[in-house]
Order: structure tokens, then C-alpha cells, then sequence
């Protein structure tokens, strides 16, 4: 058997200390790389602390009604033409087609988000549809009925702001005993729920009123956030905003 030589030999423990280095080394990085990324998962909030977070609600308050509101600056990018009708339709400004009534199902409205990004239409007994101002494509279709009472009406949308709708929803009065159809068609509703609609997140809530605002009411528009709001019965018109209020 040969022995190695001595510059062998120590080539050889060289070589030993160096893989063993390595390995250190090696093993260093995993755990380096581990605490990051543990750390990384703990900076990042888990979905259940997410769910925890404080939700919030909203409330229509009072607000003192502009004498003059700013005039509604009408869109040069899209008009509805032969509102409701069978023909009715939505053209861009070259004057093309960008939309059609489908049978039996017209166009009623068209609103414009105030950044013109989007428009909301309402289409016959369909509800009311998001629709992208640059891909024509639908975005987002908000609830056409509250979950509850059973009696309420279909939802009444108008834009509030570039992400949300406000709807608002009547509860038929109770008093018809006796009535004609007509007469029950003329009678104010026993009350007003009115829901803010998220477009970014797809969900609806409901907007407490404040109780110093008189009921029932209808929202007749909104200018620059502002709510303009006219009373069933007295015809009075008088302002409000939706406040968000945060939860405990």
C-alpha cells in the first residue's frame, strides 16, 4: 500500500475543512432565508386579521342645500337616444352604436361616472349595469332588490362618486284598505331605505338615515357628492351626504 505524502495528506484536510465551510455556509442561508421569510409572513397581515379589522357603516346626514348647484356637465363621450323606447340607444360621440335596447328590454337611463371611466345604465326591468367607458365591456351589475322586507321596492341607482352607487328602495304604504289601484299608486311610501353600492368590491350596505332627515324621501340627484332629496309628501327639497362612519 502506498502512503501518501505529506503535501497529499494536508491537500486532503484542506479540502475536508473547505467542504465543511461549505456546508456551514449552505446551512446559514437556509436559516437566513427562513427567518425572512418568516418575517415576511409576519409583516403580512393573515386573512383572518384582515376579517377582524373594523368594518364600516355609513350614515345620511343632513346637509345644508346648495342655493346654486354647479351645472351637470353632460358627457361628450357617450348620449342615450329614443329613451325607452324600442329603439332606444347609446352612441359614442362619432355617433356610432355602442349599445342597443334588446327586446322587450329598452333603455331607460344613462348616467356618467364623474371621471367619465364608466357609465351606468338602467335597461327596462333587467336592472342596471357598470359599464367600461373604454372596453364597452360590463364591470359590474349592482343588486336590483333588497334581501329584506319582502315588500320593498326594486332598487332606484344613482352615482354618488367614481366607486359607488347610491340606491334607494320604498316601502309601500299599508293603508290601502278600500283603494282603487290608482289610489294606491298615488300614496307616498311608509318609509325610505337607501344602500351604498361598492363597484371596486362588488358589495352592497345599507346607509342608516338620520333621524333629523323627514321620510319618506327621494333621491332626485347628486351633485358632487351632495344628495338632493325631495319629501314625498310636502315636496320640500333638502340636502344630505353619506358619511362613512367607522365601527368599534
Amino acid at each position: 500500500m502506498k502512503v501518501p505524502s505529506p503535501p497529499s495528506r494536508a491537500l486532503r484536510g484542506l479540502s475536508l475543512i473547505h467542504a465543511v465551510l461549505i456546508a456551514c455556509t449552505l446551512q446559514s442561508f437556509a436559516v437566513a432565508a427562513t427567518v425572512d421569510v418568516e418575517r415576511s409572513i409576519d409583516m403580512a397581515p393573515p386573512s383572518e386579521a384582515r376579517s377582524k379589522q373594523p368594518a364600516v357603516s355609513y350614515t345620511l346626514q343632513p346637509e345644508k342645500l346648495r342655493e346654486t348647484s354647479r351645472p351637470v356637465q353632460k358627457s361628450k363621450l357617450f348620449r342615450l337616444l329614443a329613451t325607452g323606447s324600442a329603439q332606444a340607444r347609446i352612441v359614442n360621440v362619432d355617433g356610432e352604436v355602442v349599445r342597443s335596447s334588446a327586446p322587450r328590454a329598452s333603455i331607460q337611463t344613462l348616467q356618467i361616472s364623474p371621471d367619465e371611466g364608466w357609465f351606468l345604465v338602467e335597461v327596462g326591468n333587467s336592472g342596471y349595469s357598470v359599464v367600461s367607458a373604454g372596453s364597452l365591456v360590463d364591470m359590474a351589475s349592482p343588486p336590483t332588490h333588497p334581501e329584506a322586507p319582502e315588500d320593498a321596492t326594486d332598487f332606484e341607482w344613482k352615482i354618488l362618486d367614481n366607486n359607488h352607487l347610491i340606491g334607494q328602495a320604498d316601502l309601500p304604504s299599508l293603508d290601502t284598505e278600500g283603494l282603487t289601484a290608482a289610489e294606491v299608486e298615488s300614496l307616498p311610501p311608509r318609509d325610505t331605505l337607501i344602500y351604498l353600492y361598492t363597484i371596486s368590491s362588488d358589495t352592497m350596505t345599507p346607509i342608516q338615515v338620520d333621524d333629523t332627515l323627514s321620510r319618506p324621501f327621494h333621491i332626485t340627484g347628486v351633485t358632487d357628492g351632495q344628495v338632493e332629496l325631495l319629501h314625498y309628501v310636502t315636496s320640500e327639497i333638502f340636502g344630505a351626504r353619506v358619511v362613512p362612519v367607522p365601527t368599534q
